[in-house]
């Protein structure tokens, strides 16, 4: 079914609604609890650029300029900031609730995209992942549970490679990444942030995780967020010197 025009009550409705939200901004903080109406005062979220040479845009990935973009040097990955307008409501997800957010200024979002299965240089319409809301809120349950000897699997754009280097009771993180390109391409950038001593191994996670030793493991490798426990749990089964693991996602903690 189609939906018809709106109405001007409708209409009005809508815009006294979106005036409501840009009226209710506070601070960000990667601290607040989720709710699934957020609204940010876009001056306070801040993110970490990489590339801070790269100017920010919000043209579709595949038609950026070489000064608003970085490749990987087999064009597996493309990395970009993306300039997200005020008032444009992002989606965001937190267990088994889904909201939104919006900003009420532009923000910068930092996103890197892949390409299409076999076709290098052919860009996936949507971000493999980015710096929102929502990516912080999910992944800062596992960062907290961090401490000792810490497994990452998955590199992502380094977020919680960095906040779980930051905290006091890590001692070293043993980073486990699929692939050799991006590790080439985009680790170097995130390491002068790593706080801790760091190992890489590049490979399979299922693989690779089973075989290491850890305090806890923190799992991100998943291609979409709900829906991970049964693969948590099978590969916290097979991997016995791990004490705890955690996976994206996930509503339990594995021991």
């Amino acid at each position: 079914m189609v939906a018809g025009p709106l109405s001007d009550a409708q209409k009005h409705q809508l815009f006294a609604e979106f005036q409501r939200r840009l009226r209710s901004c506070v601070p960000w903080s990667p601290a607040m609890p989720y709710a699934t109406e957020l609204n940010i005062i876009g001056d306070s979220y801040h993110t970490l650029n990489v590339f801070p040479e790269l100017a920010p845009s919000d043209a579709p990935v595949a038609e950026l300029n070489p000064a608003e973009r970085a490749d990987s040097p087999g064009k597996q990955f493309r990395y970009c900031i993306r300039l997200h307008r005020a008032g444009r409501q992002l989606m965001t997800w937190y267990g088994d609730k889904t909201g939104s957010v919006i900003f009420d200024s532009d923000v910068l979002i930092p996103a890197i995209y892949q390409c299409r299965d076999g076709e290098p240089g052919v860009w996936n319409e949507h971000p493999w992942m980015s710096i929102t809301p929502a990516e912080i809120l999910t992944l800062r349950e596992g960062s907290r549970l961090a401490k000792g000897r810490v497994v990452i699997a998955g590199l992502g754009l380094g977020h919680q490679l960095i906040e779980v280097s930051k905290r006091l009771g890590v001692k070293e993180i043993v980073l486990v990444e699929l692939s050799q390109e991006l590790v080439d391409f985009y680790l170097p950038r995130v390491r002068p942030h790593i706080k801790k001593r760091l190992t890489v191994l590049v490979g399979d996670a299922y693989q690779i995780v089973p075989t290491l030793s850890a305090d806890v493991a923190l799992i991100d490798i998943f291609p979409n967020y709900g829906g991970n426990e049964a693969a948590t749990q099978e590969l916290a089964r097979r991997s016995p010197k791990i004490k705890k693991m955690w996976g994206w996602g996930t509503a339990a903690l594995y021991l």
